[in-house]
């Protein structure tokens, strides 16, 4: 999630990049310190690209007492990091016994690191900081109901979930909010209005690549309810948002869904043609998508031979 090119972001990487010229200790503080406001404002690659800059200065090398800084460069730049520089962020997890000093370093490592490490560790790690600030507090919850984190009961996770999104929204930290309502709609029994709100906050934030995939689910909720139009406008919207985008995967989605939305309207030749496009594709990122553009086009041979 990137919300686009932002000057003072650029402004705030070339600062760190200067800094790791003259004063490295320097360099790895402000990565730490800017880490609330890359989170903040969607700034992923700006963040990535100072993190990957520190981390090819400092290697392997932890400055003497700055850990937690060391860590949150490592999760910013992780994409690009060396497995041993992986490795050593892990233990400094695993030694670290009181609560995170940044307030963002407990939601990065939940989110980043956390699928990969036991249920037990991850909630340790929430325990130690579920005292922190108000946004912390937030972060803590929307981690313990975030799927696959933790060994929480859907019953569980969903009220985790409610209470993020409720201390996130006073807080007005619409990314957040986001995370929270995209992790409650996998688990609740009608996700529609939370989509729709999910919606509303992914277009606040520029997120064209997550409205899509949003678009695309709340057409499929609309379609298996026999509200074809509204299925139709949803899918419509996704494949424009994927197109201006330049989104493949999105793109080929909304198209399966909009030749659902046709053969269950009776338009077959329709149907045909948004399916003939997804085939058209031979890309690898795509192979799923044609494996159920081709399950989609034997409904529609069926429906043609019964017709």
């Amino acid at each position: 999630m990137d919300s686009g090119g932002d000057s003072y972001g650029e402004q705030v990487v070339s600062a760190i990049e200067r800094a790791c010229e003259s004063d490295p200790r320097a360099a790895v503080r402000l990565v730490a310190e800017y880490s609330s406001y890359w989170w903040s404002n969607g700034l992923q690659d700006e963040a990535a690209a100072a993190a990957e800059r520190v981390l090819s200065m400092l290697g392997r090398t932890v400055p003497v007492g700055m850990d937690e800084e060391y860590l949150l460069a490592v999760l910013h730049g992780a994409g690009s990091a060396e497995q041993e520089q992986l490795e050593l962020a892990q233990q400094i997890v695993l030694a670290t016994t009181g609560p995170f000093r940044y307030s963002v370093t407990v939601l990065l490592w939940s989110l980043l690191f956390g699928p990969f490490e036991s249920a037990a560790v991850v909630e340790q790690v929430l325990e130690r900081n579920e005292d922190g600030d108000a946004w912390t507090r937030a972060a803590v919850e929307l981690c313990r109901g975030y799927p696959g984190l933790t060994s929480a009961t859907p019953g569980d996770a969903a009220q985790a979930l409610r209470t993020a999104l409720g201390r996130f929204r006073m807080l007005d930290d619409r990314w957040g909010m986001f995370l929270a309502l995209t992790a409650l709609r996998d688990i609740v029994d009608d996700p529609v209005d939370v989509i729709s709100e999910a919606l509303e906050l992914a277009e606040k934030l520029r997120a064209d690549d997550e409205s899509g995939l949003l678009f695309c689910q709340r057409g499929e909720l609309y379609r298996r309810r026999g509200d074809l139009d509204a299925a139709g406008e949803d899918f419509s919207w996704a494949l424009a948002l994927a197109e201006h985008a330049d989104l493949a995967e999105t793109a080929a989605a909304a198209h399966i869904g909009l030749a659902r939305v046709a053969r269950c309207c009776g338009d077959l030749l329709t149907a045909r043609e948004h399916l003939a496009r997804v085939l058209s594709k031979d890309s690898d990122e795509l192979e799923d998508a044609r494996y159920e553009a081709l399950h989609e086009l034997n409904l529609l041979i069926s429906s043609e031979a019964s017709a």
